[in-house]
């Protein structure tokens, strides 16, 4: 009985120390999209991650993985993660790799919506040298939005806007001091009118 309680506050306290994994999963291509692997380690000791596995999809089919300087020839359905060595407790390891899955050229089998399953395996510098495997499940993402580079035409069509809008102000403004003045003369006229219409009565 006390083995298995010391068993399992041993495996609560490896889970609470288990690392944050994060896989970004963006569409590139046909049947293919592009991964940022972010790992954070939360221990109070050295982590090495060393593979990322990806596990066959329902709706993408068998899927594989190379990294981001591999040539797509070279697929697996596993990836080293070793190139970013140890990484020191609190600090942060990230990697990016690519994602392919069976296409006939014409359909996309990666599309926005579909969930992958991933496992990551990293190896604690605990006293056991233990090795864990992490389940890690990720929704592909929407493809990210480019940026419109601004054309001559664009650059044209704001400066013709900015010209009208400063010639709206001026005439605005124009209007504005017209309608003063027609309100001060209108002022004027009645106080005369009043005025000799006093000294006429006091005449009279």
């Amino acid at each position: 009985m006390s083995y298995d309680l010391n068993a399992a506050k041993e495996e609560r306290e490896l889970r609470d120390k288990e690392p944050a994994i994060d896989i970004q999963i963006r569409p590139l291509g046909a049947s293919a999209a592009s991964l940022v692997i972010s790992i954070i380690n939360r221990a109070d000791f050295n982590i090495a991650p060393l593979s990322l596995e990806v596990e066959n999809s329902l709706e993408a089919g068998t899927l594989y993985l190379s990294s981001a300087q591999q040539s797509l020839d070279k697929l697996r359905t596993s990836l080293s993660l070793q190139t970013l060595g140890t990484i020191a407790p609190k600090g942060t390891g990230m990697v990016k790799a690519i994602l392919a899955g069976a296409t006939d050229g014409k359909s996309d089998s990666l599309t926005p919506g579909i969930e992958l399953e991933f496992n990551v395996r990293i190896r604690f510098a605990d006293q056991r040298d233990t090795i864990v495997a992490i389940p890690v499940v990720r929704r592909i993402l929407p493809p990210l939005a480019e940026r419109p580079q601004p054309t001559p035409e664009m650059l044209i069509n704001v400066v013709m806007e900015a010209n009208k809008a400063r010639r709206n102000r001026q005439v605005l403004f124009i209007v504005e001091i017209l309608l003063g003045l027609a309100a001060s003369l209108g002022l004027i006229f009645y106080l005369f009118r009043l005025w000799r219409t006093k000294a006429a009565k006091t005449e009279s």
